[in-house]
């Protein structure tokens, strides 16, 4: 169960988000330089808050499981 939510979540987030950034790097002026270099690091950042969700998820329904 935890590798569909880790999985779920970064790519939900990377397919989202990835296309975002990019847009914004290149459309606005006024957007840093550094920008265009956060773009590839979307789903890095992604995969650690999927493991982060998945491992709360698995948490909370392991406490449950004990009230049970």
């Amino acid at each position: 169960m935890f590798t569909q939510i880790w999985k779920g979540w970064t790519t939900g987030v990377s397919v989202v988000f990835t296309p975002l950034f990019l847009i914004a790097a290149l459309v606005q002026p006024d957007a840093p330089g550094n920008m265009l270099l956060a773009v590839p690091l979307v789903p890095i950042i992604a995969a650690g808050q999927g493991v982060l969700i998945g491992a709360l998820v698995c948490l909370g329904l392991k406490i449950l499981s004990f009230k049970n």
